[in-house]
């Protein structure tokens, strides 16, 4: 659904920036009733020819008529909550667009409590069901937690489906690129597990294990900014404010830095007793630890790439722009196969870590370049001093955490988990506090402005605006 948003969101946000609010809900609804249509027309093919999809995208249960039939239900169950995944998904990018971001935000939280409550309260009488009708019952709550703020908004449905309007045009103009984009962007989850799969048994697992490490503090604090700053940008796309635009992209460049390169170096130098700490015990051994923590340190380099890439993207998405992230995309992609040959030999998995940390940085250059060039410029001269003191405080605190996760790792009596809670929760906070003290020390602007959003005192909208 993110393709979905990210064409929906520059398009609503430009006429509700050009005052044009009832042309913007007109093209809501002709975009709600085509999802209705077309997913509509999916879930009722899928429950109908339940076996023969999952007989094509699992051969091996073609084998069991018993395996095929339980899937074969569960789908059909499941395959309804596309329909509302779907019209979540709207809601979500038509309340952003009004910059209302907290009810959005909390939909994964929404979806995983039901499905957590499902498996626990149902499971014992409905088996593997339990999960399927979790996951129904939550794509239903998703919409449903998002209806009263839209409702505020004086929303009533209308039969409209006007698909020769500009606007619409406009959606599915983007809308192709964006999905072709963003399944080139994951493409390293198939093309690094087939390297993985000829390598030693567990490289894929140490490779999974290190990656959902790794994409943490991006999937919520990153994600969060990049979120909040699409609607900014689409609208000063669109109200063709290019030095309003180019500082919004500048200070979120420079935020979200600001909480990458942390990330990166504190994940870098505790790699190991973090992994062990999450995933050691039971048949995840020692060596298990140190293999998951090397990939997890070599994907640690890459962060700061992935993170701006979230930004990138969604700025060029504003300029109703889809070609530029598409072929920044697929030179990823063409990097990540030609260095995965170089280097799955020599560094095993870890060289395969490495191979999507160069690709994802080439992509982000090839972006930031190109949006350098379309804006004339980003502000460099405060990106370089920005960046420069956040890299010298990041490696402030990336010594600190080090040494006090050794100095407690040699003291204290190991071979607990709480020991080795203790050891990352203690390590963190001592880095935490020196990167903090770093960038008061060094004056970092940024600090001025996230303590003022936290403090109410501006909103994200007036941000940009005030930051010249």
């Amino acid at each position: 659904m993110g393709a979905l948003s990210a064409s929906f969101i520059p398009v609503f946000s430009g006429l509700l920036a050009n005052d044009d609010e009832e042309e913007a809900w007109r093209l809501a609804h002709t975009i709600l009733n085509l999802l209705l249509i077309a997913f509509g027309f999916i879930a009722a093919a899928l429950m109908v020819f339940a076996p023969q999809v999952i007989f094509l995208v699992s051969p091996g249960f073609g084998s069991s008529g018993e395996q095929l039939a339980l899937a074969s239900n569960l789908l059909r169950i499941m395959a309804p909550a596309l329909i509302f995944l779907g019209i979540s998904g709207l809601m979500a990018g038509t309340l952003n667009s009004y910059n209302h971001f907290a009810t959005p935000s909390l939909v994964a939280l929404v979806q995983n409590v039901i499905m957590v409550a499902a498996i626990i309260f149902l499971a014992q009488r409905m088996g593997i069901y339990a999960a399927a009708i979790g996951f129904l019952a939550a794509s239903v709550c998703q919409v449903l937690i998002q209806l009263p703020a839209l409702l505020k908004r004086k929303l009533s449905y209308r039969a409209v489906l006007d698909l020769r309007s500009e606007r619409a045009k406009s959606v599915a103009k983007l809308f192709l690129p964006v999905l072709v984009a963003l399944a080139a962007s994951q493409s390293n989850l198939i093309v690094d597990k087939w390297f993985a799969s000829f390598l030693e048994t567990g490289s894929i697992s140490y490779l999974n294990y290190a990656f959902k490490v790794g994409s943490l503090p991006l999937n919520t604090l990153v994600a969060a900014i990049a979120i909040v700053l699409f609607p900014t940008l689409s609208r000063q796309a669109a109200t063709r404010d290019t030095d309003a635009l180019r500082d919004t992209i500048s200070l979120g460049v420079r935020i979200i830095a600001m909480v990458a390169v942390p990330a990166s170096v504190g994940l870098f130098v505790l790699s190991k007793p973090i992994i062990g700490l999450l995933f050691e015990h039971g048949a995840f051994g020692s060596a298990a630890t140190v293999a998951t923590a090397a990939a997890l340190a070599a994907y640690s380099f890459g962060l700061v790439a992935m993170g701006l890439n979230m930004l990138l993207v969604r700025s060029f998405y504003a300029l109703h722009d889809g070609m530029t992230p598409l072929k920044a995309s697929l030179v990823f992609i063409v990097f990540l196969i030609a260095l995965d040959i170089v280097l799955v030999r020599p560094f095993a998995h870890v060289g395969l870590a490495l191979s999507y940390t160069i690709a994802v940085s080439v992509m982000a250059l090839v972006m930031l370049g190109a949006l350098r060039k379309r804006l004339q410029g980003l502000d460099e001269a405060k990106l370089i001093v920005s960046f420069a003191k956040t890299f010298l405080a990041a490696v402030v605190m990336g010594v600190g955490a080090w040494f006090t996760a050794s100095y407690l790792s040699a003291t204290l009596a190991g071979g607990t988990k709480l020991t080795e809670l203790t050891v990352v929760v203690i390590a963190i906070s001592v880095g935490a506090l020196l990167y903090l003290g770093a960038l008061v020390l060094a004056r970092a602007e940024e600090i001025a402005i996230i303590r003022r959003l936290i403090r109410g005192k501006i909103s994200a909208k007036q941000v940009a605006a005030d930051d010249v």
